[in-house]
């Protein structure tokens, strides 16, 4: 047997598997790069510092605790002197004053709270420790010693007593603190592993639902069995008529009769103000404390403490946490802090749900925009009339999916035709209904009324039975007679049509105000008798209104300038011509943003 093999070996910490870095081929370990850790990831150095004296007062012996690379943590520890300071203190040690009740008492204490002590006698701390003066006053007379001499053995000894009962001592505070540290760390090890699991639980249960009010009553209930409650309320922030009001959404535990008489006025609470800002609201006893909003009402309902937290996510205030107990409670520091954690939880899941309710809104708002806009689409004339000695050409760009401008193509009979175009008050839905109720009206009365002015004074009439003062329309139509090539027009306040004849520019504004506003509005025609090499442009109001990025508008003469030099080039043949020319500068002006209007354009061009 070697010399070495009676000696104790070190414990070394080793993987989960019980093996080291290094494993051999085929073990189920796998090597990984290890984490460079020190002592002082594990004690402070104050606790190193204490054991490293305590080592070195017992065994009388220099000590050092060094790292990893052999360097020494804290400071060193000089044998004599500490057993010269040992000395000294365990003279003190004799005077009863510094005992309690005769011993010694270390104690075992967690965030103020006492788990235990260790405890020793004082007089068995002397047992076996005590100096035998006898037998020392007989050693040195044995060894015929003067009296000085004798004196600095007797002294010598007692110094040593009292060093090693100092250091007994020391040694017993260092179990006290080391035991203290393991409660504490197990403590906290497992109040985490607590909150861990109520976060996951509650995170889980709340990211199962898809329903806001069953997230909101699932988060009620399952608080109120974390934090082992009574009740649990659930307040969501909303714009009431007197200001922001905190309105109850979930209820655990209270009765219907206390829930449905209170309100929770924000700006009339100053607790609940400090609950929206993130403070943590508690009251001890809620029918006697005068933050309480309504004292009578919780004393009947048998209440008697109250926790309340703000939700809040990404700094925007959402709502509240109440939890209530029916006997008097003291919520602990880490009840507190995990109720946080769970209203911030609550919060986020709640935003999430908001989220996702808006998506499917909003997605359905879009399903009904896109049928709304084929339905609108499916309104406008599929091809343009091919009419003797008239070119006609259209097109029509919506600002949004749906659109308040139109126009239409009206077979008379008798090869005549009805131009028309308008553009009603507003965007989106509500212009494109109003729209569709204009086209309707025009249509109907076109067909049954001769006179231009009668057909646009009933429109007038009916929409403004059948609408609110701020809806209406600008409405021109005009009805082109081929074998004559005369065109009679009525114009209801809209954008004027251009007439390019000979290098003038007439606008065709005959007739009267807008449609839907005055029902005793009268309207006047106006006739006109085309003639070949003439232009006209029929547009809404996204032409003029057309900006660049300089937010200029395209303006009345940009269009004057451009139809006149339309009128004057000869390799533009047809009205489609003409209108590509016109949306071209468009889009050079406005670029390729889209326009805040719509723009509707018609050309005719006589042949």
């Amino acid at each position: 047997m070697s010399e070495t093999a009676d000696q104790p070996k070190p414990f070394t910490a080793v993987d989960g598997h019980g093996s080291n870095p290094g494993s051999s081929p085929g073990s189920d370990s796998v090597d990984l790069p290890l984490t460079r850790l020190s002592l002082t990831d594990f004690l402070d150095l104050e606790t190193l510092q204490h054991i490293q004296d305590a080592f070195a007062a017992v065994t009388k012996l220099d000590t050092e605790i060094r790292d990893a690379d052999g360097k020494p943590v804290v400071a060193p520890t000089d044998a004599e002197e500490r057993f010269a300071v040992d000395a000294t203190l365990g003279q003190l040690l004799d005077a009863d004053a510094q005992l309690e009740d005769g011993r010694f008492i270390a104690p075992i204490a967690i965030e103020g709270r006492t788990l235990g002590s260790i405890v020793v006698r004082a007089d068995e701390l002397k047992q076996g420790n005590e100096l035998n003066r006898e037998r020392l006053e007989a050693l040195a007379a044995a060894l015929d010693l003067e009296a000085d001499d004798r004196d600095d053995l007797l002294h010598t000894a007692e110094s040593a007593f009292a060093a090693n009962r100092a250091a007994s001592v020391q040694f017993l505070y260092l179990i006290a603190n080391a035991i203290t540290r393991l409660c504490y760390q197990t403590w906290q090890a497992r109040h985490h592993l607590q909150e861990l699991s109520a976060l996951y639980r509650v995170s889980t249960v709340l990211s199962g639902s898809r329903d806001l009010q069953h997230v909101l009553n699932t988060a009620a209930r399952e608080m109120a069995e974390v934090f082992a409650v009574d009740a649990v309320v659930i307040r969501l922030l909303e714009d009431g008529p007197d200001g922001p009001e905190l309105k109850r959404r979930a209820n655990h535990g209270l009765s219907e009769s206390y829930i449905n008489r209170n309100r929770l006025l924000v700006n009339r609470s100053e607790m609940f103000s400090k609950a929206m800002a993130g403070e943590v609201i508690y009251i001890e006893d809620l029918p006697t404390d005068e933050r309480t909003y309504y004292p009578e009402l919780a004393r009947a309902e048998g209440l008697s403490s109250m926790l309340a937290i703000g939700m809040i996510d990404q700094g925007t205030p959402i709502g509240a946490i109440q939890v209530y107990t029916i006997e008097k409670r003291t919520f602990a520091k880490e009840q507190v802090k995990l109720a946080r954690a769970v209203a911030q939880l609550t919060a986020t899941a709640i935003s999430r749900k908001r989220l996702e309710d808006d998506r499917r809104s909003n997605a359905e708002t879009l399903r009904q925009l896109t049928l709304a806009a084929d339905v609108q689409r499916r309104m406008l004339p599929k091809r343009n009339p091919a009419l003797p000695g008239l070119d006609v050409a259209a097109r029509y760009v919506p600002s949004y999916q749906l659109s308040g401008d139109f126009y239409d193509f009206i077979n008379l009979g008798d090869d005549n035709i009805g131009f028309a175009i308008g553009d009603v008050a507003g965007k989106g839905i509500a212009a494109s209904l109003l729209m569709a109720s204009v086209r309707a009206s025009l249509r109907a009365y076109a067909h049954d009324l001769y006179h231009l002015d009668e057909i646009i004074r009933r429109v007038n009439v009916a929409l403004t039975r059948d609408t609110l003062d701020n809806e209406f329309a600008t409405l021109w139509y005009g009805v082109y007679n081929p074998h004559a090539r005369r065109l009679t027009y009525c114009n209801a306040g809209h954008e004027p049509p251009l007439l390019v004849r000979d290098g003038n520019i007439v606008p065709l504004d005959a007739g009267g105000m807008i449609v839907g506003v005055d029902r005793t509005q009268a309207y006047d025609k106006g006739i006109l008798d085309l003639k070949p090499g003439d232009l006209v442009l029929l547009y809404t109001d996204g032409l003029p209104d057309a900006m660049n990025a300089d937010q200029q508008r395209f303006g009345r003469e940009r269009i004057d300038a451009l139809l006149r030099d339309i009128a004057g080039r000869t390799d533009l043949r047809s009205a489609q011509d003409a209108l590509n020319l016109v949306l071209r500068t468009l889009r050079d002006h406005a670029g390729p943003r889209r326009g805040s209007d719509d723009t509707t354009l018609v050309v005719l061009r006589a042949t």
